[in-house]
């Protein structure tokens, strides 16, 4: 039994903890339009060669479906440079606060960012931050 509490326990706060609802987002960007870009350093992993990370975007203004921010779970190829929504979560307040709903691409296509754009920038630092 007491087995039993102690693994639930343990399995809340390692749940809990890991959830990007309780990460350290550093800015890495600014756009055009004075929204901020995040991301997790601490989350980042790699698999096959590639970059997974967590991001932020936190919007100035709402957007058309009154979002003002999202999370992001990303895959990167450093070496192509290029990304892949893998799922997200957007929210109607600031900052990833409240509740938000849940997306998953279901057949993600590869996208490429702008040059000098708030993406690139955040693919650059996650790709220089694991050495890729």
């Amino acid at each position: 039994m007491i087995k039993k509490i102690t693994l639930g326990i343990t399995l809340f706060f390692s749940t809990m903890f890991a959830s990007p609802a309780y990460a350290d987002w550093e800015k890495v960007s600014e756009n055009v339009n004075g929204d901020n870009f995040y991301v997790d350093f601490d989350r980042i992993r790699t698999n096959g060669g590639y970059v997974y990370w967590w991001e932020l975007q936190d919007y100035l203004e709402p957007t058309e479906f009154g979002h003002l921010s999202y999370k992001v779970y990303t895959r990167g190829d450093c070496e192509m440079f290029r990304v892949k929504t893998i799922s997200g979560i957007s929210y109607k307040q600031p900052m990833g606060e409240g509740s938000g709903e849940t997306y998953s691409p279901p057949d993600p296509e590869w996208g490429y960012f702008p040059p000098n754009s708030a993406g690139e920038e955040m693919l650059k630092q996650v790709c220089r931050r694991v050495g890729l």
